[in-house]
């Protein structure tokens, strides 16, 4: 397959110009996110700090994630230096991959142009425009969800040996695996291709070759599966808390309040024609085995939803499938001229979003919109509190720093990359519940001088610690109407 031909089209050896223009948009729109997320005033998020510092210890697992995020912003730490762009600049260009690899999935499904709109609308998706400014796991177990779908593509048309298709999307969703274990929903969807198509006419996915997927996923995923194993399953004990089955709620209103989240995620046009694909996949072969890899995790998570909580992203797997079904909808040949204009209005309110993103990334302000409770506030003001802590550290002469809870950790583990001061967190009860109290949790060291923080001015009940004097105060305005105050308590242990 030769490169140059990734819409479809060639043209003496040079894209056709309706791709060379889309390929143009792209490098356009992921140049212009990289230039936002390089001069955003922003600090990092808490679980992007948290991400960074496992990257400082490369492993095959961590507390609550598997290790690819980990392994991608290494590597461009190393390249680009400690700056929270070198965290974030990784996302933008993951997504502008994962749109080519749909491009070419669609293209070879429906048709050149149907490939063109598929590109387009995911680019433009909402939640890929905020993904392109906060580096995330969802970010590289999509690229890899698209791998899959475009190895079943290659299957579907003949283009590509069903066994080798078959070997390759398990061992996309493998990696995928490293990335987030949601790219079980896609495993799943292979499955339920497999099941559907047994008593059938045709078979996409023969039993023997899903048996390869299968295997072939296993073993790109065993690395962090025995680290799983060594380490009393830390991560996947950690999936079950956050899925917080045990306080079940049985409520309607959590899965409808679920399913309106994602018309923030895909933009509420692009959202509601994507549903289309449900009565759709009865007639078209093709729109049937891609709502099979996309439903599951829209399903799944509504129930989830229904029995405790869902985050909006959590079916995000959902999307590459949706985005392939919806380009070659909206641009199949010979399709009705009112399909033409839901594209240009769904996809163009989309970027409008987007740019609005962009907008907040760039000046670090939610500006007429910031509400009362400015979520932003989360990502400002850990630099001064570090600021402050630098000549309570010299005068103490503290070599341990003692904090609170999980964020205040990761954002000072950040800013204190190159100070020899260790930041750590008490665990009260004795049960590690998050990284910190895992691998950075205090145990009495005497004699030691430390200093403690606290939001209130009571110093911490932590034993074998003598507090000494009164606390200093610093004091940061994160939002117009709130300020982060942390107490610093000097002590000995």
């Amino acid at each position: 397959m030769n490169i140059t031909s990734i819409g479809g089209r060639l043209r003496d050896g040079v894209l056709a110009s309706p791709d060379r223009l889309i390929v143009l948009c792209l490098l356009a729109i992921t140049l212009v996110r990289t230039g936002a997320v390089v001069i955003s005033p922003l600090g990092l998020g808490v679980d992007e700090a948290q991400y960074w510092l496992w990257s400082q210890d490369p492993d095959f697992g961590y507390f609550t994630k598997p290790p690819l995020i980990a392994w991608i912003i290494a590597l461009s730490h190393g390249l680009f230096g400690h700056h929270e762009a070198a965290v974030r600049l990784p996302a933008s260009w993951i997504h502008l991959l994962t749109a080519l690899t749909l491009w070419r999935a669609s293209a070879w499904l429906y048709g050149a142009h149907a490939g063109r709109l598929t590109a387009l609308i995911w680019i433009s998706l909402p939640a890929i425009g905020l993904g392109s400014f906060v580096m995330s796991t969802d970010t590289p177990l999509l690229f890899c969800v698209s791998l899959a779908l475009l190895a079943l593509a290659g299957t579907a048309t003949n283009r590509l040996a069903p066994h080798y298709a078959l070997m390759l999307a398990g061992a996309a969703l493998g990696i995928g695996m490293l990335a987030k274990y949601a790219a079980l929903y896609a495993l799943f969807g292979l499955m339920l291709i497999w099941a559907s198509g047994r008593h059938g006419d045709t078979q996409l996915i023969a039993g023997k070759y899903l048996l390869l997927a299968l295997a072939s996923c296993l073993v790109l995923a065993s690395p962090n599966l025995l680290w799983n194993v060594s380490h009393d399953f830390t991560t996947m004990r950690h999936l079950g808390d956050n899925a917080n089955i045990a306080k079940q709620s049985h409520d309607l209103m959590g899965s409808l309040q679920f399913i309106a989240s994602q018309a923030a995620v895909a933009g509420p046009l692009i959202f509601g024609l994507m549903l289309w694909i449900i009565p759709a996949s009865r007639t078209d072969k093709t729109a049937a085995w891609l709502a099979w890899m996309a439903l599951p995790a829209l399903l799944l998570i509504s129930f989830q939803a229904y029995l405790s909580d869902a985050n909006a992203n959590w079916a995000m797997t959902a999307y590459p499938a949706l985005s392939i079904w919806l380009g070659g909808w909206l641009g199949a040949t010979g399709a009705p001229a009112y399909r033409r204009w839901l594209a240009t209005l769904g996809i163009g309110v989309n970027l409008a979003v987007c740019l609005l993103l962009m907008a907040i990334t760039i000046t670090g302000s939610l500006g007429t919109f910031s509400p009362a409770s400015d979520p932003l506030r989360r990502v400002r003001g850990w630099d001064k509190l570090a600021q402050d802590l630098i000549p309570e550290i010299s005068t103490h002469k503290a070599s341990r720093i003692i904090v609170d809870r999980r964020a205040t950790a990761a954002l000072l583990h950040w800013h204190f990359y190159d100070h020899d001061i260790a930041i750590l967190l008490h665990d009260r009860d004795g049960i590690p519940s998050n990284h910190f109290e895992a691998n950075h949790s205090w145990a009495h060291r005497p004699g030691a001088s430390v200093l403690g923080l606290s939001d209130t001015p009571d110093a911490p009940h932590i034993p074998h610690i003598k507090w000494q004097g009164q606390p200093t105060k610093s004091t940061v305005r994160t939002s117009h109407n709130a300020d982060r105050i942390y107490f610093i308590f000097r002590g000995i242990e």
